[in-house]
């Protein structure tokens, strides 16, 4: 399958994610919003679950706070 046939394909998609400012590798962060849901569930505080995360993800807390932000969206 040639690049233009597989973006022909995946169109609709990729203007949907557009839409709502999803960023193509955001899929790799899914593992660690869904870590940060679960401690927000148990009552966790905001700054110790961004601490956590940075250090056990090595991504600085406010790109988490982005990714958080971003993946929490409504989807339209």
């Amino acid at each position: 399958m040639e690049a233009v046939e597989f973006l022909k394909m995946s169109r609709e998609l990729l203007k949907k994610m557009s839409k709502c400012d999803l960023k193509r590798d955001d899929y790799e962060h899914i593992e660690m919003f869904e870590e940060y849901a679960r401690m927000r569930c148990r009552g966790d505080k905001v700054d110790y679950i961004l601490r956590v995360l940075s250090e056990e993800y090595d991504i600085s807390e406010s790109t988490i706070k982005r990714i958080v932000k971003r993946l929490s969206g409504e989807v339209r």
